[in-house]
């Protein structure tokens, strides 16, 4: 049981911070639902999967908050007709409910398997950030009236993305992101610093001892000399992560000022005067002819709202508005042409300090009116019984992801839809297919990214009962300097191995010609999964793979290998092992009638290969049709004599490597029954 002391404390730490998204922005979505897994904060699924595409449920959301905020259990009588104590998330919604976070959707219910919208989410972050519903971030996007405040305050915080729509479903990977900024806002390293210096009168540079890779808002306050505290109204790390840039309130010129990083004062004098001039910074041209423009400092708002300081050929300038920084300034425009290329020009906008922009001409554009419906235009079902749905144009990720577009009939669920970088592609995953059945699967309402929602359309496919396992590429090894070890991640077929190519694509960055190299291909012996590859040019042992080299090569010809996000190429080393050639290791003698010969590899043995003085050979085990070995048994007509020395040849060119490339490399070898 959480002490309530702790958790009080812990809320107060929380509230007390505004809300920034700059940590962590190296992970992926997936990685930081590990790393939230890991503290217990969000659970997997029973089959390990995080599913972050599906739909959020109430009582879902309620569990996470309660995890992050470390709210106490206290309930003892239910709450809710729907959430009683057998429930597993019975202590989960009670928390949230008595901390005022999330409430019953009427009297006595609480809809634990409701869906949460994405505006719903953004209400309750806020509520439970404890930061206010007045945000300064224009909403483009279709947005409840009820829920604008919030929603733009939530943008404003970086807690949620822009979207067309927000009133559609959330999904667990939304509520991940939201909850891994929380937490890491708790878990920031502290900086190491060099130095802090005034670059304008509303901007600073600190100098940083060690590279860092995260940054966070809430690790810089800044005070001048009479106690005011400045906001930092924005945080910027250099290319070589050591210089981090802050933009500030106007700082009073000429006085002592304090910087306190991570607790640690760093003092500075203030630029005198500000003479910097506001730049822009970034813009952006979103879908329906919204276009915002983000400036290096607060600036002026007769001038950043005057129309006339904003020029577009071919198109007229709507609706202007500040945000409440001071920084960014968002209009409309009139219908642009799709595709089109438009230039944006910016002058004579001011700072608050009066000071006037350099004229910004290289701000280019592509208009965006895309009134197009978005088609499947292609689909198939895979070997692995997935299906691949093709579309005409690029998706809203939202909407490509939410299963409840996709349905297939005779009780065919569709467990996962999945993105495809190119923007077009879905990838569908089903449960467990049938055999000799006609399935019909009906696609509707996606939308692209301009909003445009699909006519619905539907596709037939016939099912795979036991689809085929895919394989992964796991390693690739240099065994000698010209001899390459391939790894997969199960078991491949007989045909898969004589199908398989390696192609060598880069040397040190540099590409390879590989137009004159032979592959010499075999299962590595006592494996299923792993094969050799030897190649040969113009020579037989030729030295491709050098020494402190990095060979990037593609595997091919496997089937059902895994080819997505390049996972078919893979990076190895060079060595300085020599592919030397094959040599008799050993000779055993089994009885009088046979002798055993070992040798150093695989070998391919021709008839008479061998001659032994004073004996004759009646057969050699394995013989040449059984292909390559690395031992044979010689059986002799007569039984040799005890004590006498016989002595082996070896008939040159009649010994080889399996590939065939290198002769055996041998004396005449000696014996004593």
């Amino acid at each position: 049981m959480r002490r309530t002391g702790l958790f009080l404390l812990a809320l107060l730490l929380l509230f007390s911070i505004p809300f920034t998204a700059t940590a962590a922005t190296d992970l992926t979505t997936e990685q930081k639902f590990e790393v939230l897994k890991q503290k217990n904060i969000f659970t997997g699924f029973s089959d390990g999967s995080s599913r972050l595409y599906e739909s959020m449920s109430r009582e879902q959301l309620a569990a996470v908050l309660f995890r992050l905020m470390e709210l106490p259990e206290q309930a003892s009588f239910p709450s809710y007709n729907d959430v009683l104590r057998s429930r597993w998330s019975f202590q989960e919604v009670e928390a949230v409910t008595r901390a005022r976070l999330m409430m019953g959707v009427k009297t006595r219910a609480f809809d634990p398997e409701g869906t949460v919208t994405v505006e719903q989410l953004a209400v309750i972050l806020i509520r439970a950030y404890g930061l206010s519903e007045s945000g300064g971030v224009f909403v483009s996007g279709k947005v409840s009236k009820w829920a604008r405040s919030a929603v733009s305050a939530a943008l404003e915080q970086g807690l949620i993305p822009r979207l067309n729509d927000y009133t559609e479903a959330a999904t667990r990977g939304l509520l991940v992101e939201a909850a891994y900024a929380i937490y890491s806002e708790n878990n920031t390293e502290p900086l190491r610093v060099r130095s802090v210096e005034a670059l304008s009168s509303t901007a600073l540079k600190v100098n940083l001892v060690t590279p860092v890779n995260n940054l966070d808002k809430n690790q810089f306050t800044l005070r001048d000399v009479y106690g005011n505290r400045l906001t930092i109204q924005q945080i910027l790390l250099s290319a070589d992560r050591v210089t981090v840039t802050l933009w500030t309130d106007r700082q009073i010129g000429g006085v002592a000022h304090t910087l306190f990083i991570d607790g640690t004062a760093w003092n500075y004098i203030s630029f005198s005067e500000d003479t910097t001039k506001p730049q822009v910074q970034s813009f952006v041209s979103s879908p329906n002819g919204v276009i915002t423009v983000v400036f290096s400092e607060a600036v002026d708002s007769r001038s950043a709202t005057t129309a006339a300081n904003y020029q577009i050929n071919g198109l007229s300038i709507r609706n202007l508005q500040l945000s409440a920084d001071n920084r960014t300034v968002t209009f409309t425009t009139s219908e642009q042409t799709h595709g089109k290329t438009y230039q944006l020009i910016v002058r004579n906008v001011k700072d608050l300090a009066g000071n006037t922009m350099d004229t910004r001409n290289d701000l280019y554009f592509t208009g965006n009116n895309d009134h197009a419906k978005p088609k499947v235009t292609f689909f198939k079902i895979n070997a692995d019984a997935s299906l691949t749905v093709r579309f005409s144009e690029k998706l809203n990720p939202q909407s490509a992801t939410s299963t409840g577009n996709y349905s297939i009939d005779k009780g065919l669920a569709v467990r996962q839809a999945v993105l495809d970088a190119d923007g077009v592609t879905v990838t569908l995953r089903t449960s467990a297919q049938a055999d000799a059945t006609l399935y019909t699967l009906t696609v509707a309402n996606v939308r692209d990214t301009a909003g445009n929602v699909m006519d619905a359309s539907t596709h037939w496919f016939g099912g795979i009962a036991n689809p085929e396992t895919p394989v992964d590429l796991q390693s690739l090894r240099a065994i000698d300097q010209n001899t390459v070890e391939v790894t997969f991640s199960r078991a491949i077929s007989d045909t898969d191995v004589g199908a398989l190519r390696l192609t060598v694509l880069t040397d040190n960055g540099t590409a390879v010609s590989t137009a004159n190299w032979q592959a010499f291909i075999q299962r590595k012996a006592g494996t299923n999964n792993v094969v050799t590859i030897q190649f040969r040019t113009t020579q037989s042992n030729p030295n491709l793979f050098q020494v402190s080299h990095v060979y990037l090569a593609r595997v091919s010809g496997v089937v059902g290998l895994t080819t997505a996000g390049d996972k078919d190429e893979i990076a190895f080393a060079g060595t300085a092992v020599a592919n030397t050639v094959p040599t008799v290791s050993n000779v055993v003698v089994l009885s009088r009638n046979s002798v055993k010969v070992q040798f150093s590899e695989l070998v391919s043995i021709q008839p008479g290969a061998f001659v032994v003085n004073d004996a004759t050979i009646t057969s050699v085990v394995p013989d040449r049709a059984t292909g390559p070995a690395k031992e044979v048994t010689l059986n002799f007509r007569d039984a040799l004599t005890v004590g006498q020395t016989y002595k082996i040849t070896f008939k040159a060119g009649f010994i080889r490597d399996a590939a065939g490339w290198n002769n055996l490399q041998t004396t005449d070898i000696d014996f004593k029954p």
